[in-house]
């Protein structure tokens, strides 16, 4: 066996796009293609989020088979050979060895938690089997099993174990294994939420699930930290933060195929059990949809509004694929629904938008008003789109009321006006147009700030699918199995 493999940059931990009976070849090659030319240094086929844990061992070898073909002369293909048998991992080892893996990612034993001693052998027994070199996978969150340093001291002693990948996000573990390395020993961050701290420590690349989206952005990092500017890494860090922490944290793969579906680059939907609706909220994959595009990976381009005679392009739409209608051909009466959060500060809006000289002229005319049976509302102060605020719940003290009528009001004025910036409404059509806001706060909140971000997603979101003419009855179907009501108040 040759130890002959250097890490460097960055790896996708790719999803894998799954067909009735296999594996989707078209789309999984796609897919490698899109990393690759995005930026990508290498990839990884079977690993977590390629939800390994769902694919037969022949589903699992033709992954392989299909990555180190697509694969071939551009880029080292890392596969995750992991299982929870060492049989099964010596077997799969072999198998990508034989279609060219550069290397084999084996992560630990999991579900029967093997002590200290078992995990050693189970590691040993795999590099003495192995023609490639072995790069050991720590992911205890998962596992239920974690690779401490001391393990690592003689794990790495062993032939054929030449790396590490690290996706526990326990930066002292990890810290200590890097001081205590031998520069021949690599290691690889795993964990996206600590890419910038666990590189500027010392890892030698990184492995990501977010590295399906945007390799050459984790480039990016790693040239910025080599020449010693740490504030350009953090610079990116950030910018990629938000929408990290989405996927890492709702659903894994199944966000990631979310994502990389609405970029254009089909990849199916994950396997169940997971299914979009659960860990994946509907919520989050709006949210999801907005961080792309402002990070500039949703395209662009025109939708048509039509108002009777009247003809209007938004020039600059973000044209999600499967989410968007190329014509809006009626703005008389659009609803929309969205929740965001969760626990007390969880935000509920139901809003409709239309024509000022549509059914909202009644809402319009009868804003500011006092009327028996309803509850109070008003037309927000200072917005060029005519937005009228109701509270949908009875305020019960002052501090309610403040946040009712103070915060979530607020929120509800700068989702409307980010809209506007978005340019999601054609300019010219703004004057036209009136948008009615239930908002729902609950009278136990009490943190403002969460009020606040959780009614400004909502709102954002509500308006799109107003535009959108989403739910309709088809998406309602398609979502029976995962239908879910959140949150039940009964005041």
């Amino acid at each position: 066996m040759t130890d002959d493999f250097t890490f460097k940059g960055v790896f996708p931990a790719l999803v894998t796009p799954f067909s009735e009976d296999g594996i989707n070849e078209k789309q999984y090659r796609g897919l490698i293609d899109y990393v690759i030319k995005s930026g990508a240094t290498g990839i990884v086929p079977c690993g977590t989020t390629g939800e390994f844990t769902s694919m037969s061992f022949d589903e699992k070898v033709d992954a392989f088979r299909i990555a180190c073909d697509a694969a071939k002369g551009r880029v080292p293909v890392m596969a995750g050979t992991g299982a929870a048998s060492t049989r099964e991992a010596i077997q799969l080892t072999r198998r990508a060895a034989e279609f060219g893996a550069s290397a084999a990612l084996v992560v630990t034993p999991y579900f029967l938690k093997p002590s200290t001693k078992e995990i050693f052998e189970h590691f040993e027994r795999v590099a003495n089997a192995s023609d490639i070199p072995i790069f050991l996978y720590n992911i205890p969150q998962v596992t239920g099993v974690n690779i401490d340093w001391w393990l690592v001291d003689g794990l790495r002693e062993i032939d054929g174990i030449i790396g590490m990948k690290d996706s526990s996000a326990n930066l002292l573990n990890l810290t200590t294994i890097l001081v205590r390395r031998p520069e021949s020993f690599q290691v690889v961050i795993g964990h996206d939420e600590v890419a910038l701290p666990a590189l500027a420590t010392g890892c030698d690349g990184a492995i990501l699930l977010s590295a399906n989206i945007f390799p050459d952005r984790y480039i990016r990092m790693q040239a910025a930290l080599a020449s010693g500017d740490l504030k350009e890494g953090l610079i990116i860090q950030r910018s990629l933060q938000k929408t990290i922490r989405l996927m890492v944290n709702k659903g894994g793969g199944l966000a990631v195929k979310a994502a990389l579906n609405m970029m254009g680059i089909p990849v199916g939907t994950a396997r169940a059990p997971l299914i979009e609706g659960d860990a994946l909220r509907y919520e989050d994959i709006d949210e999801l949809r907005t961080c792309l595009e402002d990070l500039q990976l949703i395209k662009r381009g025109p939708v048509t509004f039509k108002m009777g005679d009247k003809t209007l392009i938004a020039e600059s739409y973000p044209r999600a694929v499967g989410m968007f209608p190329e014509v809006i051909d009626d703005l008389t009466l659009l609803h929309g629904e969205a929740l965001a959060g969760e626990g007390l500060e969880v935000a509920h809006v139901d809003l409709v938008m239309g024509l000022r000289d549509g059914p909202l002229k009644e809402a319009l005319a009868g804003a500011g008003t006092m009327k028996e049976g309803f509850h109070a509302s008003n037309v927000i102060k200072d917005l060029d789109l005519t937005t009228v605020f109701v509270s949908t719940v009875t305020i019960v003290d002052e501090k309610h009321k403040a946040l009712v009528y103070e915060v979530a009001q607020k929120a509800v004025a700068d989702a409307v006006q980010r809209t506007i910036t978005d340019m999601i409404i054609p300019e010219e059509l703004i004057p036209d147009l009136v948008i009615a806001a239930n908002v729902f706060v609950h009278p136990s909140a009490n943190n403002p700030k969460r009020v606040h971000i959780n009614n400004f997603r909502a709102v954002r979101h509500a308006i799109r699918r107003a535009i959108e003419r989403r739910q309709d009855v088809n998406e309602i179907v398609a979502r029976k199995d995962s239908a879910r009501h959140p949150f039940a108040y009964n005041p």
